[in-house]
This record gives C-alpha cells, sequence and structure tokens, in this order.
C-alpha cells in the first residue's frame, strides 16, 4: 500500500469518524427534546389531574356540608317545633300567672 493510499484511508475514516460524531450529536439532541416533550406532556397532564381531582373534591365537601345543613336545618325544626309545643303548653299558666299579678298588684285599688 503506498504512502497516498494510507493518507486517503486515514482522510476517508476521518471524514466517517465526524459524521459518526455529527449523526451522535444530533441523536443526542433529538432525544433530549423528546425527553423535554415528554416531561411537558407529564406536567401538563398532572396538573389537568390535580385540577380535576381538586374539583371533584370540592364538589364531594361541597355535596357533605349541604346533607350537614340539611340535616341541622331539619334538627333545628325539630327543636323549634318542640320548643313551640313546650311554650303552648305553658301559656295558660303563664297568662293566668300574669293575670294574677296584675289584679294583686292593681286590684285591691
Amino acid at each position: 500500500m503506498s504512502s497516498m493510499e494510507v493518507i486517503n484511508r486515514i482522510k476517508e475514516a476521518e471524514a466517517r469518524a465526524e459524521e459518526i460524531r455529527k449523526e451522535a450529536q444530533e441523536e443526542a439532541r433529538k432525544i433530549l427534546n423528546r425527553a423535554q416533550d415528554e416531561a411537558e406532556d407529564l406536567a401538563r397532564n398532572l396538573r389537568r389531574e390535580t385540577i380535576e381531582r381538586g374539583n371533584r373534591l370540592m364538589a364531594e365537601t361541597e355535596s357533605q356540608v349541604k346533607k350537614e345543613i340539611e340535616a341541622l336545618g331539619e334538627e333545628n325544626k325539630a327543636l323549634i317545633s318542640k320548643l313551640r309545643t313546650d311554650a303552648e303548653a305553658n301559656l295558660d299558666e303563664a297568662i293566668s300567672f300574669v293575670v294574677g299579678r296584675i289584679v294583686k298588684d292593681y286590684g285591691r285599688n
């Protein structure tokens, strides 16, 4: 093999090595871009899922609160009804007491 052939082979090997290096850099850029795109997709999905979960939890909490409010409302209605019944039962006695006091205090005039 002549020295020119050796030099040509070396140049070809160097050119091929440069080509391989450029391909590797391009592949690395593609991998990096793909990883960045996937990370952004994952972040968007996690954000969406978090918002959806938060909305579900808010709706469930609102539903529970409404049920509790309704239950308390029913308890209050029952308590008001009992107090009204008790007050009505004592009304005649209260009227008699007040009338008796008025007659006693002012009846001797």
